[in-house]
């Protein structure tokens, strides 16, 4: 009984440190290590060489999956799928087109501001860059139904 005690509290034998895992392991570990090998050789093989589509391809693949683990999409059925996906396409590309709408207005106003508070003048940035203002306006006045003439005042 006390060897037994004792053998777990030695030092690891020779035996213990010859066993290696199996080879399917070394296998395995060697295709989806995170560490990168360098090769020996200058130029790549062509096992090696993926072209950029396949790169791109697999990048996309990659960050789908990342997103169903993440949100846990992965373990809905193909019809609850299909929604969930269509409300969060739906949920960036308004997030998109509003940002390509809304920012650049927001971006010189914010700006004017920053040029009053570095120098104290009230210049409107929007009378300096009048070509992207004007034509701001007057797209967003049509369309509401706005004259330009009470903007203007």
């Amino acid at each position: 009984m006390a060897s037994d005690m004792h053998s777990y509290y030695t030092t690891s034998s020779s035996a213990h440190l010859a066993s290696r895992s199996p080879p399917i392991m070394d296998e395995l570990i060697s295709k989806y290590s995170s560490a990168t090998v360098v090769s020996s050789t200058s130029t790549p093989t062509s096992s090696q060489r993926r072209g950029l589509l396949r790169r791109i391809i697999d990048r996309v693949r990659l960050e789908y999956y990342r997103y169903e683990v993440t949100f846990g999409v992965y373990v809905m059925t193909p019809g609850e799928k299909f929604v969930a996906n269509t409300f969060v396409v739906l949920f960036l590309s308004l997030l998109l087109w509003a940002s390509f709408l809304y920012f650049p207005q927001l971006l010189i106003q914010k700006l004017g501001r920053l040029i009053w508070i570095l120098t104290g003048r009230s210049e409107d940035l929007g009378a300096v860059l009048g070509f992207f203002d004007q034509g701001y306006r007057t797209a967003s006045t049509a369309s509401a139904g706005i004259p330009a003439s009470t903007l203007a005042s």
